[in-house]
């Protein structure tokens, strides 16, 4: 392998903003010699160093990997846009983080794609890497892309840059897969043979090149279908036990400042809850859960180890995991002498609610975030958010109670059937939520409304939805931050643009790979950060395809279509997801009769 450790030293760091990004130099860095392995691998999270250094879903991974016999598992980040013009200026290939080996040398890359705005970083990070963008133009000495994460349950967008796609939990099919690769390289079977053979193996692989889509005249998805009949029809999502996922106990910790320099304790995979609009929910079946005397050892060791000050907890609903006030009494126990806090970062709101902020106060305080979703019961029912406004209040008069002295609420806008009056509610619930301090110590407290544009995902019963218009959104806004003014109330909305291209691509097929790559190639880098996204970039590439933006956000689908993703099992099925959306249909309908 081609080490760049020269080059990185006397070409970049010195020319580099923050060059202790690129060092390499993380406590608990644990990649072996990749000159000696059987398999090389490289982790990559197409984001800047700061986001993707303490990424959990990486870390779990990197921990498997790195103790597989005869396989070193290495880390690398997307350069942000300077850092790849300072690369491409002056000659110098990505690479891996602690290697510094040429990432084109790995055996495998693994991208992590957690969000829809991060397509075009994979394509930046493949180029630097001399790593052909489009599978179909990749040789035998080119490593084998590996794409997995959320975008995993949608693959289509990215199927032309992808070599397999692993759906689900990686634990379940990684190390198959890297096991696979290994096998490969002893028998000297080439890229093809173990394409073919993860196809036929491990039920949580979809290898794009294996499937063919074709198209109606109306731009619908007639089939996707298998190129060989010996080809499963479906793939399934892999998942795992907790116990059987590696404990973090020796996290990284960052040689400059990451956004999360604390750990993060996974108490819960998957969700009981089923809200219609909420992807992780719907696909992250079954519920797993960690005994609380194995998240207390964790956390020690973790803190131990790391020398960090907090500890987050996390799941898609913390306030479900059965015994969680046995563990945050054990916690508050161990570890509110060593001044480490505990931290929630979002609730939903249920009888737990009410003794949980005395348990947090015992440790240092972070905010008390809440997910109310929207502002109205009747809207909330149809989304099936078992939870009523009053819940809501009663939760943060606890919150105050126990010393807070603000809540952060989490809201989304544009479902169908929402009217002004649910964006109404929105507001009279904030104003509530503030006043109820007043009878905890006379005054009103401060609280953030953090509004998010409905994005309907695969996999749930709003896959069908069309996606609300751009001047709805600007109309919400403008709603919401009028009523608001002069208040104790603070409203911030998300990027609408980016809303729009997120609905685009959540629910897209193969033909956005032109756009992505369209996009990417005029200049799109970072589409998930406010100061680097251009919406122009996007409507131009559209324009260049010939593929309109409407059809794939602005659309309601027909029950009968072909969905690009419906090859995904999916822990409930398409008539179970059908007949849902049609009582969400008509909830809203009865709803807006009284």
């Amino acid at each position: 392998m081609r080490i760049l450790r020269d080059s990185i030293l006397t070409d970049l760091l010195p020319y580099v903003p923050h060059p202790a990004e690129y060092s390499g130099l993380e406590h608990n860095r644990r990649c072996g010699d990749v000159r000696a392995a059987d398999v090389t691998v490289a982790l990559a999270f197409p984001d800047a160093y700061p986001v993707g250094v303490s990424h959990l879903g990486t870390q779990i991974l990197y921990t498997l990997l790195n103790a597989m016999e005869g396989v070193a598992c290495d880390r690398t980040y997307c350069p942000t846009p300077q850092a790849e013009r300072v690369m491409r200026e002056r000659g110098v290939p990505l690479f891996g983080w602690e290697s510094r080996a040429h990432l084109g040398d790995f055996d495998v890359i693994g991208v992590s794609l957690s969000y829809e705005m991060v397509l075009t970083n994979m394509l930046t990070m493949l180029d630097l890497a001399g790593v052909p963008l489009r599978a179909a133009e990749r040789s035998g000495d080119d490593p084998i892309i590996v794409v997995g994460g959320t975008q995993a349950d949608a693959p289509e967008v990215m199927a032309d840059f992808t070599d397999i796609v692993l759906v689900g939990d990686g634990e379940a099919s990684l190390a198959a897969l890297v096991s696979l690769v290994r096998r490969a390289k002893r028998d000297g079977a080439g890229r093809e043979a173990v394409l073919l053979e993860a196809a036929r193996t491990i039920p949580e692989a979809y290898v794009p090149s294996l499937w063919v889509p074709r198209y109606r005249d109306d731009g619908t998805l007639a089939s996707l279908a298998p190129v060989r009949d010996d080809l499963p029809r479906t793939i399934r999502r892999g998942h795992v036990p907790l116990d059987e996922s590696p404990a973090i106990t020796h996290p990284l910790v960052p040689a400059t400042a990451g956004v999360f320099d604390r750990i993060s304790l996974e108490i819960m995979r998957g969700c009981p809850h089923g809200c219609r609009f909420c992807h992780a929910g719907a696909t992250r079946k079954p519920i797993r859960r960690r005994s609380v005397d194995d998240l207390i050892d964790t956390a020690q060791q973790a803190v131990d180890n790391t020398g960090f000050r907090e500890i987050s907890l996390l799941s898609l609903s913390t306030g479900d995991y059965p015994h969680l006030a046995e563990l945050m009494a054990r916690m508050n126990e161990r570890f509110a002498p060593q001044h480490v806090s505990i931290s929630v970062p979002s609730l939903r709101v249920d009888k737990q609610l009410a003794h949980l902020p005395w348990q947090l106060a015992q440790v240092r305080k972070g905010g008390m975030t809440l997910a109310a979703e929207v502002g109205t019961d009747r809207l909330r029912r149809a989304i099936r958010k078992t939870i009523t406004n009053e819940d809501l209040l009663a939760g943060v008069r606890a919150a105050y109670a126990a010393g807070w002295k603000s809540v952060k609420v989490y809201f989304m806008a544009g479902f169908p059937g929402e009217t002004d009056a649910d964006l109404e509610g929105i507001v009279e619930l904030c104003r509530a939520m503030s006043w109820a301090r007043k009878d905890v110590d006379g005054h009103k407290g401060a609280v953030t409304a953090s509004v998010s544009w409905l994005v309907p995902k695969p996999h749930t019963p709003l896959q069908w939805a069309a996606q609300a218009d751009m001047d709805y959104f600007w109309h919400a806004r403008t709603f919401l931050l009028e009523r608001t003014r002069k208040s104790p109330v603070t409203v911030k909305c998300h990027h609408i643009e980016r809303s729009v291209l997120e609905a685009v691509i959540a629910r897209g097929d193969r033909r956005l790979g032109r756009v992505v790559e369209a996009a990417w190639r005029a200049g799109a880098r970072f589409d998930g950060w406010r100061e680097h996204f251009d919406f122009d970039l996007w409507r131009r590439a559209f324009e260049e395809t010939g593929l309109d933006m409407a059809f794939y956000a602005r659309r309601e689908r027909p029950l009968d279509e072909r969905l690009p993703w419906d090859m995904i099992a999916a822990p409930r099925s398409r008539d179970a997801l059908a007949a849902e959306w049609r009582q969400y249909l008509d909830a809203v309908r009865q709803t807006e009769a009284l």
